[in-house]
This record gives structure tokens, sequence and C-alpha cells, in this order.
């Protein structure tokens, strides 16, 4: 291998990151000379005013570093990569620059900005650069523009969004930029990762001064231009690879602030839709918060620079799940599923409890709407019709052996209705299942719904053997029932338990629970028995769940139960360590259930500053400042 073909890659890097280093100090006193600086108040977590407009100096290494790579006649390389592409990005990503120095020094509207986004997007596509040729498919027009458009906005924007704390927006650019390249190299694109390294270096290079405490930062003119380029980069450089790692790949790379603005919008909308009564106070969803990835990391403690360290590595695993999809790209389907459920889990556990917790109370609010007996009906019975189908689909498709031979899927599924969706019908309205309030059912009727279901299975596969065709092994059709109704069953009764589902999701420890981010009040429960079950039963079925209240757990004198959940809720010790409990999980009421006045004598004796709530069957007892009732 001739050396100038691997010197290129330092050299290159090197530029970016040298030209970064010189200019950015420069910049700093320009900007600081113009007044073009970021005061702190409101939703900034910095306590200083700090330059801004850093994309300028990250434009010009980005380009020296281009300029170096296409201008000094290098041997050939191997890539899609031309001088013609730079000269194309040149003028587009200074047109970004442009419009995010004019937001960060006279500020726009965001419906401005955003038309400036767009068109800048529709000039790239113009221009070649586009979505269909990251799909290597001969996409139509519309199609290809819409998905083009799409994707830069939603790049742009995401790290728009997650440029909130020192050095975090560069930082990820440069996980994302790196990882994308090694991608590259390992597709046999070693030209293209040139482009990558050049834009590496140059963020590398910002980075030393805008890293935690930042004497720079991005401001849109940098956080745009950040999107931007490696928006057009990614679908520059990826039209020979396979759909998964073209796509794939970039999208991992850029996962964290992809995911964090996917959270605001989830976010922004349900707080639009609760105030849906009150058009004049309804956040707008474009108004910015203070409950993105970084604040929420921010408000558990952690310091400006463990928070930009804790996100690169995030962005560093999703970056190595691109990779090894791309080196081991007959299991690539495998190794993003695993991914997938990773990620999944990781998100509802630890990072979305905040828009879980509003959207179950945007639920609630609607189930809890007075509706008619018809209308409720009306619904169940569309539901498990919508359900029914929809699974007989899915059983066909994943069993085919078991469908008719010669027979095409809608003649198919017209002769099934019958047996596979009327007969399972007609036994759950013989059960009863449309008469109930399920909202207010229990173990038992649920029970019943289950006995339906299986009755309706056991019947529609009794009638298929009797009357299908002789030529269809018995096999296959008991096959094809057990995966309809293995599929169909659970829906039908999960889509009956989701109003319990929501309520017991709404009662469990968060963070957030309101739009005005208030923390809820923490409540321990102490007690046990049948008189515990009880309290919880007719707390939910009386419409008592506190939307702005969490349970942390529960205490029962009932040594078995320790680390056992009770009704949902975790038993944290006995009645004795009532005081050691209050005082690790910062609980601010107690409700004792029960008749036991030993609690209200410890509370009484100890007098510490805590709600103490008295709640049992016979009577509610009131004391006159201490003890009070649960309403």
């Amino acid at each position: 291998m001739h050396i100038e073909s691997i010197l290129k890659y330092p050299i290159v890097f090197g530029v970016g990151l040298c030209v970064a280093l010189l200019v950015t100090p420069l910049w700093v006193r320009v900007a600081t000379r113009l007044g073009l600086v970021d005061v702190p108040g409101g939703r900034k977590v910095h306590e200083r005013s700090v330059p801004v407009g850093g994309g300028v100096a990250l434009f010009l290494a980005f380009h020296a570093a281009c300029a170096v790579l296409f201008l000094i006649p290098w041997a050939p390389f191997a890539g899609q990569v031309s001088i013609a592409l730079w000269l194309r990005l040149l003028p587009l990503t200074f047109a970004v620059l442009l419009l995010g120095l004019v937001d960060d020094w006279f500020g726009m509207r965001p419906w401005v900005k955003l038309l400036g986004q767009l068109a800048v997007a529709g000039a790239a596509y113009y221009a070649g650069i586009r979505v269909q040729n990251a799909l290597g498919l001969d996409l139509p027009g519309w199609v290809d523009l819409a998905g083009t458009l799409i994707w830069f906005l939603t790049i742009m924007n995401a790290f728009n969004l997650i440029d909130g704390i020192d050095g975090l927006a560069t930082g990820i650019a440069f996980v994302a930029a790196v990882g994308i390249g090694i991608s590259l190299l390992f597709r046999r694109m070693p030209g293209d990762v040139l482009l990558f390294a050049g834009f590496a270096g140059a963020c590398l290079g910002f980075l030393r001064y805008n890293f935690f405490p930042a004497r720079v930062f991005l401001g849109d003119a940098g956080s745009l231009f950040l999107g931007f380029t490696l928006a057009a980069l990614s679908i520059s450089t990826s039209s020979k690879g396979p759909a998964i790692a073209a796509i794939g790949m970039p999208l991992l790379a850029v996962g964290i602030p992809l995911f964090d603005s996917a959270l605001a919008v989830w976010r922004r909308s349900i707080r639009r839709a609760l105030h849906g009564q009150e058009p004049d106070s309804r956040p707008a969803i474009d108004q910015g918060d203070a409950e993105h990835l970084h604040h929420r990391l921010l408000g558990q403690g952690r310091r400006h620079d463990r928070v930009a360290w804790l996100l690169y590595f995030g962005t560093a695993a999703l970056a190595t799940v691109g990779i090894l999809s791309t080196v081991f790209n007959d299991k690539a389907l495998g190794i993003l599923a695993l991914a997938f459920v990773v990620i999944t889990y990781t998100i509802f556990r630890h990072l979305a409890w905040v828009e879980l917790r509003d959207t179950g109370e945007l639920v609630l609010q609607g189930i809890e709407r007075p509706v008619g007996r018809n209308l409720s009906l009306l619904f169940y019975i569309v539901a498990d019709l919508f359900i029914l189908n929809l699974a007989w689909l899915t059983a066909t498709l994943l069993v085919s052996w078991a469908a008719e031979p010669g027979v095409g899927i809608k003649d198919a599924w017209l002769g099934a209705v019958p047996i596979d969706v009327v007969v399972p019908f007609l036994v759950f309205a013989s059960f009863g299942s449309y008469s109930r309030a399920w909202s207010y059912a229990g173990v038992v009727e649920y029970a019943e719904l289950g006995v339906a279901g299986i009755a309706g299975g056991i019947l529609s596969c009794a009638v298929a053997l009797i009357v299908g065709r002789s030529d269809i092994a018995t096999s296959a059709v008991i096959v094809h029932k057990l995966v309809l109704f293995g599929l169909a069953l659970p829906a039908c009764v999960g889509i009956r338990a989701c109003f319990r589902v929501v309520q017991e999701l709404m009662n469990r420890p968060g963070r957030v629970s309101h739009a005005t981010g208030a923390d809820p009040t923490r409540i321990l429960i102490v007690g046990g028995g049948p008189d515990l079950a009880l309290y919880f039963r007719r707390r939910r079925s009386g419409g008592a769940t506190r939307l702005d209240a969490v349970i942390v757990g529960v205490l029962s004198d009932d040594a078995a139960l320790r680390g056992h959940s009770i009704c949902g809720f975790r038993v944290l010790g006995t009645a004795s360590s009532l005081i050691a409990t209050v005082t690790a999980q910062k609980v601010g009421r107690v409700v004792w259930v029960g008749g036991d006045a030993s609690v209200v004598e410890l509370h009484q004796s100890v007098g510490w500053p805590v709600e103490l709530v008295h709640w049992f069957i016979a009577e509610e007892i009131k004391g006159s400042s201490s003890v009070a009732t649960d309403a």
C-alpha cells in the first residue's frame, strides 16, 4: 500500500483539528466585541455570559479539511466523494451557518427558522444530496423529496434541541462521525471516510473550548451546522451499502439527539392535549422546557461534565451496534432486534417516566369522562372484531403452510371470517363480555373472559376441522388456531385492562407528575391483611387515584411478605422500620390501614412533619392536627 494512501487520513483529520484550535479563540474575541453573547437566565444552566456562534469556527475548520482533501492531487481513492460534492456542500453549509447566526444575533420566530431550514433542505435535494441515494431504490420524486426534507429537518432540529449543556452536541457529533467513518471502512469505502475524518477533527478541536466550563457556545449556527453536515454526509456516502447499513448506521449514530427530540415532541403534544379545555394556556409544541435528557441527568445531582460523558458513552454504544450490524451483515437483523429490546427497556425503565406519566394522566382523563353505555358497548365490539381479523391475518402470514393452496389472501379471509371471527365473537357475547363495566371489573371477570377466549378458540378449531377441506393437514389447522388465539386473546383482555394498568403505572414512584414540574407527594402505606387489599381496591375502583401523588411502597408486620409485592407495590419492611423508611424514601404522607393505634402513638411521640392518614373499613378517625382521613 502506498504511503500516501495512509497519510491522507491523519492529514485531513489534523487540518480540521488545528484550524478549529486556532480559529475558535479568534472567534471568541470577535463575538465578544460584537456583543454576540448568551446571557444566563430562564432555562439556561450556565452562570456567566458566553460568546455564541461557534459554528463559524466549525465551518472554517471543516472546509479547510475539505480543501486539503480535494485541492491537493492525492492518488485516486475508492468511494463516492468528489470535489463536486464539496462544491455543493460549501454554499449549503454556508446558508445553514448564516441562518443560525441570524437567529443567534437577532432571534427568529420558530416558524421563520423552520422555513429557512426547509429552504436549505430543498436546495440540498435539488443539488443531488438525496435520501434516494442511501436507499439504493428508484423512489418516486415526491417520496424522495419528502424523505429528504424530513431527514434534514429531523437531524438539524435534533442537534438544536440536544445542545443544552457545555460540549454535549459537539461531542455527540464527534462520536457519531467516528462511528459512521468506521462503518464505511468495513464497507470498503475508505475514500468516503475522509470527509468524516475532517468533520471529526473540526469537532474535536472546537470541543477543546466548548467542553465544560465552555468558553464558547455553538449557538444555533453551530448546532444547525452539525446536524445539516452529518445528515448530508450520511446520505452522500452510503448509496452502495445495504439498506440496513445505509440508513440504520446514521440513525444509530445520532440516536441520542433523535430520541431526545422524539421525547420533546411527545411530551409537549401530550401537555397541549391536557390543556385542551383551556386553549389560552396550552403550551406550544415549539415552547422550550427544562426536561430534556441532560436536564434530567443534571437534576439527579450529576455534574455537567459527567452528564456529557454519560451521553457520549450512550452515543458510542449505539454507534457500536451499527458497526456490528455492518460487519456481520448477515446477522444485522438479529443484532438490531437485540439492541431494540435493550434500548426499549432502558427508555421505559429509566428515561421516559415524565412522558409516560403525562400520557397516563391524559388516558385517565379520557376514560373517566362520562360515556353512554351504548358507546362503551360499541367500542368493545369494534375492538374485538378488529383484533380477531388482525390476528387471523398475522397467523396466516406466520403459518403460511396452514393456508389453503392456490387461494388468495382475500378469498381465504372471506372464507375464514365465519369460523375464525364470528364464532369467537358470539362466544364472547354469550359470556356477557359486552355487558360489563370493565373499568370496575375484578379478577373473576377477567378469568371468565379468558375462559370465553379459550372456548371460542376450541369451538372455532372444531368447526374448521369439521367443515374444512380434507387436503389440509389437521396439524396445520390446529397450529393456525393456536397462533390466532394466542395473539387475539391477550389483546382482547389488554384493551379491557388498560384502565387498571394505567392507574397502577400512575401510582408508581416517579420524578415529575405534572407539566409544572412539581414533585409528587410520596405516600407510604402501613398495614396488612384483608384491609390492605380492600383499601387498594376501593382506592382504584372509587376513582381515588391521585395524579399528584405516588405510592413508594408498603410496610407490613407479616415478615414473610418482605421483598414481595402487594397489589403491585413492594413491601419495604415492617411497621417497626417506619421512621427509617420515611426518611430514606422522603415520604410526605403515611396512610395507616387498620385499627392498631400504635402507629398514631409512634407518630405523636416522634413529632415528625409528615401527614398521617388513617383508613379502615368501619369508620374514619379524624384528629385535630396530625391525623387526617384519606380522601
